[in-house]
């Protein structure tokens, strides 16, 4: 069983163009290299080897601006949103906080003892604190 070699050239300085042979093997696998094949194989044009960046071209900057453009504005949207869900936020969770200390209240007054005609009230208002929770608070 062969393995596929890839030989990666890494130019300084000028650019010249590499010599690569894809030979296939006897078994059929398939080997790249810069000798010429001993047996069944042929020559691959690289063409010139850039050693230096690029430059984009002007269709590939304008996608990029564009893309950059898209990211920003998402970006903004989202910043947007925070800022207004941040006050609401704080209210809710001073809300909730408000809720389970009436619970609480309640709950101890009902564990201390109280009058035979209050009992009721307080059973409501703590069912109904623990609903408010249950629905509204995390």
């Amino acid at each position: 069983m062969s393995k596929t070699v890839l030989f990666v050239f890494f130019l300084t300085g000028a650019a010249t163009a590499a010599e690569v042979y894809r030979c296939t093997q006897p078994d059929g696998g398939v080997s790249f290299q810069q000798q010429a094949c001993s047996h069944e194989g042929r020559r691959i044009e690289t063409g010139q080897a850039q050693s230096a960046w690029a430059p984009l071209r002007s269709a590939e900057k304008a996608l990029y601006q564009r893309y950059r453009k898209r990211d920003r504005e998402r970006l903004q949207r989202k910043r947007k949103l925070r800022r207004q869900t941040a006050g609401q936020s704080t209210v809710d969770e001073r809300r909730c906080l408000l809720k389970r200390q009436q619970l609480e209240s309640v709950s101890a007054e009902l564990r201390r003892g109280y009058k035979a005609g209050r009992g009721e009230k307080l059973r409501r208002r703590r069912d109904n604190y623990e609903e408010y929770l249950r629905r509204f608070c995390p």
